[in-house]
């Protein structure tokens, strides 16, 4: 979902000559993302459901390229504006999916009183992200920009407050059937071992 949105971000950077900082970091974005997916995927117990989830992103991905060909090329008639805005509200539209992301651990958090199934770095990290681009998107006068920033910024802090209010339990006490494979992505491989371990123990 990251080199997702990261791409999306790139063609947009372009077409709207926004190389530094958008373009670069955006760039820099997808090469990480591509590291942490090959890491994921080594570790990963249900291959098929990522190559599922590679090939819907792929399909997407291309559909959007070809758009981007075929509108910057005047095929589809449109304005330089209006190309910047389709291109603008598809990244807008992935930044919303990743930043909420996580959301779905919440209703289970609320419930247990546990945050122990949130991945509390990820979240942070997306706050940080996105308070840092909220800041600029205002300085830069760009609004598509701004709006997915904005609203991810509430959503990752929503996140956050959570994890404050029901401290997590000690990850070995956890059942590993209270994660997702996402959030078992975001703990270290020896926990996430100790986890498996301690449940299979009966």
């Amino acid at each position: 979902m990251i080199f997702c949105n990261c791409y999306a971000w790139v063609l947009y950077a372009y077409v709207v000559d926004n190389i530094l900082p958008l373009f670069v970091n955006c760039v820099s974005g997808m090469l990480t993302s591509v590291v942490f997916g090959g890491i994921y995927y080594r570790w990963s117990e249900d291959r098929p459901h990522v190559h599922k989830l590679c090939a819907v992103a792929f399909l997407v991905l291309a559909l959007y390229t070809v758009y981007y060909i075929i509108g910057t090329s005047g095929v589809t008639n449109q304005s330089d504006d209006s190309v910047e805005k389709t291109l603008g509200i598809f990244g807008d539209v992935v930044s919303l999916v990743l930043y909420a992301s996580p959301l779905e651990t919440m209703k289970k958090v609320i419930q247990t009183k546990d945050a122990t199934t949130v991945p509390i770095i990820i979240s942070a990290i997306f706050l940080t992200n996105t308070a840092v681009w909220t800041i600029f998107s205002i300085a830069d006068d760009d609004m598509f920009v701004l709006v997915p920033n904005a609203i991810g910024a509430v959503v990752c802090f929503a996140q956050v407050v959570p994890y404050v209010m029901y401290p997590p339990r000690a990850s070995k006490e956890a059942s590993v059937n209270d994660f997702s494979e996402g959030d078992l992505a975001t703990i270290p491989c020896e926990d996430v071992k100790d986890i498996r371990s301690s449940t299979s123990v009966t």
